[in-house]
């Protein structure tokens, strides 16, 4: 089968990342052919060319956005369907002779390939891989009716974590829904080396060597790194100085100028802002413990990584988290005490920290494998071309 794969974006983020290492798959195996259409050129469109894999670079308007207040959200809504509409009849002129089977949508935030899909009169596979009214406050630019229609059709919705499958399935009851965890592959996230990293935290229960925590998220709001911020400050206020936490990713400006300056403000010279961060495996290996404080996280790559990594996680009980960490790969909390408790303890306990690392790296290997994902995903597109689910 001929599969049209659209991304709205061309950064190398966790979706973008889950995207890639399917479509490479996909290729490497022969078994399908994937086409894919995505905004712009860069890392995303280099490792395409290298695998033969043919892209088409068009505009990609998000059919939803961050609601604020209702005069600006009319405007952008006047304005950003006027966009899709025209970005549509683009994809349309470029794909309608190509003989497409199917088309792939790699997030619920467009809805540009369901109105493809629909003039194209294919089947149409809608990867949902976010909260994205609740973690990001986004409303539909389309009527209630319209969206469910899209949903409501579409061959199959693909959810990346349980919590989100109830959540669609809540909302859309007629829609198919299937839950395919994403996957990492093992074999870039090396596990750190225990040697080293023994003897560093060993002596540091000694001499106060700081324990390294690390938070790999977009900053925004519902990712939670100002409460992040709030607990650090108060356990340095408590007497607790011998650990540092460092933020990889960058977001938006006014939240980052916010976490900046509560930081300056609190005087809190161990937290670092690393900005976007390309070596993720080489950040890793210089932490000991991973954070993932975000509220409604569909799924979490990073969350994957972390246990990969052999670091134990902290992370907040809300969304798919649950679904990764146990409570003999890290901790799960709900509030801000819960968070303090959880880092004291890792702070203290190496050798808690060694078994719930190693723990996590296990779970990880055996639920959520790139490999097992790629095959999920070959398996519903065989399905789909010998005629059903």
């Amino acid at each position: 089968m001929k599969i049209l794969f659209i991304s709205h974006y061309d950064n190398m983020y966790g979706a973008n990342r889950a995207l890639l290492s399917l479509i490479l798959g996909m290729q490497e195996s022969g078994e399908h052919q994937p086409y894919v259409t995505l905004p712009a050129e860069g890392e995303f469109t280099e490792a395409l060319r290298k695998a033969g894999v043919p892209y088409y670079i068009c505009d990609i308007t998000q059919w939803q956005a961050i609601y604020k207040e209702p005069v600006s959200f009319m405007i952008k809504k006047q304005k950003r369907k006027k966009q899709i509409a025209a970005e549509l009849e683009l994809l349309y002129a470029h794909y309608r002779n190509v003989g497409i089977d199917v088309i792939h949508s790699n997030s619920s935030v467009i809805g540009t390939g369901a109105m493809l899909a629909e003039k194209l009169g294919c089947m149409h596979v809608w990867h949902i891989r976010e909260f994205a009214q609740e973690h990001y406050g986004m409303e539909y630019f389309y009527p209630e009716e319209q969206v469910r229609k899209y949903y409501e059709q579409a061959t199959c919705l693909v959810t990346i974590s349980d919590a989100l499958k109830e959540y669609m399935r809540a909302k859309y009851p007629s829609a198919r829904v299937l839950r395919i965890y994403d996957g990492v592959d093992a074999a870039e996230i090396p596990a750190k080396n225990r040697d080293d990293a023994g003897m560093k935290t060993e002596e540091s229960s000694k001499t106060g060597e700081p324990v390294r925590f690390v938070y790999v998220a977009y900053l925004f709001p519902k990712k939670q790194q100002l409460e992040v911020l709030q607990a650090a400050a108060e356990l340095k206020a408590e007497g607790l100085t011998n650990f540092r936490i460092t933020f990889a990713g960058t977001g938006l400006a006014p939240y980052e100028k916010k976490l900046r300056e509560y930081a300056k403000k609190n005087g809190l010279s161990e937290v670092k802002f690393a900005g976007f961060v390309s070596d993720i495996p080489g950040l890793l290996q210089k932490s000991d413990v991973g954070l993932m404080a975000s509220a409604y996280e569909g799924f979490g790559l990073v969350t994957v990584e972390y246990m990969l990594a052999g670091l134990p996680v902290i992370g907040y009980e809300s969304g798919a988290t649950p679904e990764i960490v146990t409570n003999e790969t890290g901790f799960l909390y709900h509030d801000k005490e819960g968070f303090k408790e959880a880092v004291k303890r890792l702070v203290w306990d190496r050798e808690l920290r060694k078994k719930l690392g190693e723990a996590g790296r296990r779970r990880a290997w055996e639920y959520f494998p790139a490999s097992a994902n790629t095959l999920a995903i070959r398996k519903l597109y065989d399905s789909l071309q010998a005629g059903g689910l």
